[in-house]
């Protein structure tokens, strides 16, 4: 471009851009640019389909049609332009002028649509290609993620204000040390929000000088390693024909049958529905775990064949796990039940090596995170040069339950940077399918989309709409369950992704306190991920995997999603009051239920008041001072009731 043209350009308003290249606006449409682009990079949801297209002699108009999704004001096509001098190009019945542009040395346009766009499905014609023989390829790339405000897609912005409060208080509380949440509807991050810090305690106590949890502070995402790694990449390699969801494991790995003849008809469905038969936890890493059973009158250590009271399947070196999972027995004829196991996804990352060629961290990277472009989303963040500092600190003695748990090697400092599942950090170097997998609340909020999308993002294509109806059906065997994906079936996840979620929100949880689910019906997807397991154990002597953190409200995401559902509906200051004093009578229900019977912990109390703080917040612009000083006067006694009068 010359410099005269520049400056006729830049008098008439059309501005130099930059996009995949070197691109040029030549001109502008209803105040929406046109680029010149050298070429579309990439794949999409609509990739190379050609105009005119004359391959079916029936129905001709619908050859001029092509459906896409995207949401309103977002959106752009790409068209090759092949010899073309003019043509009728419609989005949604809505004419866009192109003549300006055609009949010139032009190869590919990238035309804005975002004001013709409408959530959802979206409409394409082209008519009238001139002259005959010339044609425009048409791509189409995913819907990507924006930000906007809760108001943008018709939720209300009160009851975000509430989540928040209800959320400091229980970080003012030390429940959940810090989190991040991130909430996005029809394409809209309507939510993007981070709290309390990244470590409140370790095995000193608690911590001072904290750092404050920011939107790259890196989480242990736990089990939901599981769908955003190892299901993903089954995905992929199903849709791409490298994997047949009915093959036996027996043929991906010869012999793996060879130690339980019940294995020989295990496929690749039933470790993803979890009715792969084997153990839920064999404890590779710990020598000292025998898996007891009961057998009838009798008690059978069922990984202790041997009677030397050493764990028979005990590893913690990665090169010998295939072994060690070929020798885990089975727990019942595969098929027949639906038992939630570690060890599914143990092998299910091994198979995607076996099938690739790859490592399951390489493959990951490659295939998915990297052609997203993210970068906060890892297996082992410390060897690839991340702070420590910045990543959410996990349980306070390493793996010992406050030293209450004892094997070879154990850690015994506080879990920051190293993946905290036992299997994944000691036998499996810490990659694996079942977890070890990090990451931030915005990366995962971008993984989450491609299921809404149809199976990929801007110009990535990761599988397509057929894959994930196939992983997204329900199991026959329990309906919480489908391919990988926990799924709302019934209301049985409910305690995760809220009882409002409709029966076609999956999704998935974490041991270390993290929480995704999508809704696909509803477009919306819900990003918590907190590190609740870095606060004590609530009581040593009743239940060694119980902390503090997991007696507060938020730290199960279903109150929280409860919550945002109900911003989908008409919402009043007066529903809001009676919403947060019906939390707070239920909370102090439970603690009085739990004060008869003897098990009230501090914790308990702890997550009482901090419903009772936001509460009293609520009821200050409400309720008269003599009625909140009542309804405070019947709460347990306790030191904290003195922050609260």
């Amino acid at each position: 471009m010359n410099k005269r043209l520049i400056l006729k350009c830049l008098a008439i308003g059309i501005m130099v851009t930059s996009a995949l290249g070197t691109n040029i606006t030549y001109g502008a449409v209803n105040n929406k640019y046109i680029t010149q682009v050298k070429e579309y990079t990439g794949a999409g949801q609509v990739l190379d389909v050609k105009y005119p297209n004359l391959s079916s002699s029936s129905a001709l108009i619908n050859n001029s049609m092509q459906n896409f999704k995207a949401y309103k004001g977002q959106g752009e096509i790409y068209l090759n332009l092949n010899g073309v001098e003019s043509a009728k190009v419609f989005v949604n019945g809505k004419k866009i002028d192109l003549k300006e542009f055609l009949g010139k040395d032009i190869k590919t346009l990238r035309v804005d649509i975002s004001e013709y766009t409408v959530t959802g499905e979206n409409t394409l014609q082209i008519f009238d290609v001139q002259p005959k023989g010339a044609t425009i390829e048409v791509d189409i790339p995913y819907p990507t993620l924006r930000t906007g405000k809760p108001s943008d897609v018709g939720m209300n912005e009160e009851i975000f204000d509430l989540i928040d409060h209800i959320i400091n208080e229980e970080v003012a509380m030390k429940g959940i040390p810090g989190g991040q949440l991130v909430i996005a509807k029809d394409g809209v991050i309507i939510k993007n929000e981070v709290y309390g810090n990244v470590k409140v305690y370790d095995h000193y106590g608690e911590v001072d000088n904290v750092r404050k949890v920011d939107k790259n502070t890196l989480y242990d995402l736990a089990s939901n390693t599981k769908m955003y790694a190892a299901n993903y990449a089954i995905q992929k390699l199903v849709f791409e024909n490298k994997l047949n969801l009915d093959t036996k494991i027996d043929d991906i790995f010869l012999g793996f049958s060879e130690f339980d003849p019940m294995k020989a008809d295990l496929t690749v469905r039933h470790l993803l529905t979890h009715t792969g038969g084997f153990i839920p936890d064999p404890q590779y890493h710990n020598e000292n775990y025998l898996h007891p059973v009961k057998q009838g009158e009798t008690t059978v250590n069922l990984l202790d064949k041997n009677n030397d009271s050493i764990n028979d399947v005990f590893n913690q070196d990665p090169d010998k796990m295939l072994e060690m999972v070929k020798k885990t027995p089975l727990e019942y004829t595969p098929g027949t039940k639906n038992i939630y196991s570690d060890v599914d996804y143990i092998l299910l990352g091994m198979i995607v090596e076996a099938i690739s060629g790859l490592d399951l961290e390489t493959y990951c990277q490659e295939n998915i995170f990297e052609p997203l472009g993210l970068k906060n989303t890892m297996f082992n963040p410390l060897k690839k040069g991340k702070n420590k500092d910045n990543i959410a600190a996990t349980e306070l003695f390493g793996n010992t339950r406050e030293g209450n748990i004892v094997f070879e090697n154990v850690r015994t400092e506080v879990v920051q940077g190293e993946v905290h599942d036992e299997k994944a950090f000691y036998s499996m170097d810490g990659v694996s399918g079942h977890a070890g997998l990090f990451g931030t609340a915005e990366e995962l909020a971008v993984l989450m989309q491609v299921m809404l999308n149809g199976g990929g993002y801007g110009n990535v294509e990761l599988f397509n709409q057929h894959t994930i109806d196939i992983f997204a059906t329900p199991s026959d065997a329990n309906d919480t369950y489908a391919l990988g994906w926990r799924r709302q079936g019934d209301g049985g996840y409910g305690w995760s992704f809220g009882r409002q979620a409709d029966n076609s929100t999956i999704g998935h949880t974490g041991w270390t306190g993290t929480s995704t689910s999508i809704n696909l019906d509803e477009d919306l997807l819900i990003v918590w991920l907190t590190n609740t397991k870095n606060t004590p154990i609530a009581d040593p002597s009743k239940n060694l995997n119980s902390m503090e953190g997991d007696a507060f409200q938020f730290d199960a995401a279903g109150t929280l999603a409860t919550l945002v559902y109900q911003s989908m509906t008409d919402v009043s200051s007066d529903l809001i009051y009676e919403i947060v004093f019906q939390m707070m009578q239920d909370r102090m229900a439970i603690l009085n239920e739990k004060i008869i019977n003897g098990s009230c912990t501090e914790a308990d109390y702890k997550a009482t008041f901090a419903l009772v703080n936001t509460w009293k917040k609520y009821a200050e612009e409400t309720i008269s001072k003599e009625e909140i000083q009542r309804i405070i006067e019947i709460l347990p006694e306790h030191s904290l009731k003195q922050t609260v009068q």
